[in-house]
């Protein structure tokens, strides 16, 4: 594969790939790592395919193109199909299409992304439910989302729901209902930061074009749900959900479900970054600067992975760590990373402005993970929201306390699934804030490896 970078970049999506071009243009050499078979990430997923630029809209579409065409040019290279599962200082550990790889290098920038907020409920792991991530998958596949029984029911509280029921309609799939889980209270209070939106008017017609979209279809929008559950047999039959203390049922065999974007920590967790919490949208994130700068040295993170604010903005924040990782190698100067940077600085400060608005009106809301007792929260682990707090009331009060007692967290996802919900449920339990519960400590590796591939690199020379 290789043996020494100058920049390791791990994750191929707009950050990563941004970081590449501007580190390759200081003289770095540096290499990429995606664990998917192709570049991208998920926003421009399958974007060298027809069936997956004919997805993106045309503003989407031309970002990611051109994105494309400097990464090609710029000399970096590129390593698909490689899942990193752990680090040590400046080398990572890594299965390159099927085989246990080393890789060291002078700096490593971590650009995995942000994943959607995952919120257990009633019935969540039954075929025919899906999250709007997974729907786009299916759709920038080639794939097809069947409406032939009923229509399709979205529900949820976020900005990529949006998106997603703008595909739907331009694929000609129907609609049943939209069940906004959000708050009216945040939403009504989002208002006092509409002025950051202005910053980005183009951005702010495209989500408006999208609202007038939904409007003009006439799907049903019922807001203030705060309770949902997915029934059937062997696959979904109908969704049950509540409002106004009310039971309401619609019949369908698709459900997608979106509760926004959080960061993906558990690299970060698992290496000793510094995290940080955001009451806002209640998720912890990476303390770093502008920059990417980590409190580790060496190690850099930044896109949504670093602070969810959406491609546009990650395509700008990789650009700035590709630039200030050069200077801090002593390719450039504090004057010349200064003047390389300062259009894409200026241009990431006001997307970030502006998106700064959407955490306040999908602001979640908490009462989603007051969920049933017989509720699976662990899927891996088959753990049920009554064991969680049964374990609580036990005296044990954080999620690496209640991970031991239950085994909660301890599955093949390492938490990925359940983690966020655990620290909830556990907040509820005791009445305190998920701050100070904390977040479920994780450990290396970052993914399943075997034995064998493990001490195959770490393992001593005999």
């Amino acid at each position: 594969m290789i043996n020494h970078l100058d920049l390791l970049i791990v994750g191929a999506g707009p950050a990563g790939l941004s970081a590449a071009v501007a580190a390759r243009s200081c003289g770095l050499d540096v290499g990429v790592v995606d664990e998917q078979g192709a570049m991208g990430g998920q926003i421009f997923r399958n974007l060298h395919l027809p069936f997956g630029r004919d997805v993106l809209d045309e503003h989407d579409k031309e970002l990611g193109l051109q994105l494309f065409d400097a990464f090609h040019a710029s000399g970096a290279r590129f390593f698909s199909e490689t899942t990193v599962w752990g680090a040590d200082k400046n080398t990572v550990f890594c299965k390159h299409k099927g085989k246990s790889e080393k890789i060291t290098a002078t700096k490593i920038l971590f650009t995995t992304g942000g994943m959607e907020r995952p919120i257990p409920f009633k019935g969540w792991t039954l075929p025919g439910v899906m999250t709007a991530g997974a729907a786009e998958i299916i759709l920038r596949s080639g794939g097809h989302i069947s409406a032939d029984k009923e229509p399709v029911v979205l529900a949820g509280n976020g900005p990529l729901l949006l998106s997603l029921a703008m595909h739907l309609i331009d694929e000609g799939i129907p609609i049943a209902a939209w069940l906004d889980t959000g708050r009216f209270s945040h939403k009504l209070g989002s208002i006092m930061h509409m002025g950051s939106a202005l910053g980005d008017i183009p951005y702010l017609k495209r989500g408006m074009h999208m609202a007038l979209r939904i409007l003009k279809n006439k799907i049903p929008i019922i807001q203030g749900v705060n309770q949902i559950e997915a029934l059937g047999e062997n696959s979904l039959e109908k969704i049950r959900y509540q409002k106004n203390s009310k039971w309401h049922e619609v019949a369908s065999h698709t459900l997608i479900r979106h509760e926004n974007i959080i960061p993906r920590v558990q690299i970060a967790s698992a290496l000793g970054v510094e995290l940080v919490w955001d009451s806002v949208q209640r998720y912890w994130y990476p303390k770093t600067d502008e920059y990417g700068r980590t409190n580790l040295n060496d190690v850099y993170m930044t896109g949504d992975g670093a602070f969810v604010n959406g491609g546009e903005a990650s395509i700008n924040k990789g650009y700035i760590a590709g630039i200030a990782i050069a200077q801090d190698m002593g390719v450039l100067s504090a004057d010349e990373g200064a003047l390389r940077c300062a259009e894409s600085l200026a241009a990431m400060r006001k997307t970030c402005k502006a998106r700064n608005y959407l955490r306040y009106v999908f602001a979640p809301n908490p009462d989603a993970y007051k969920v049933p007792d017989e509720t699976i929260v662990c899927r891996c682990e088959c753990v049920t929201a009554k064991e969680i707090r049964d374990a609580v009331r036990e005296g044990f009060h954080t999620p690496d306390e209640v991970k031991r007692f239950t085994r909660a967290g301890m599955g093949p996802c390492q938490g990925r699934m359940c983690g966020n919900a655990l620290a909830e449920i556990i907040a509820q339990e005791q009445g305190v804030s998920v701050e100070k519960v904390g977040m479920l400590r994780n450990r290396q590796p970052f993914a399943p490896v075997t034995l064998g591939e493990y001490c195959s690199l770490h393992a001593p020379k005999i």
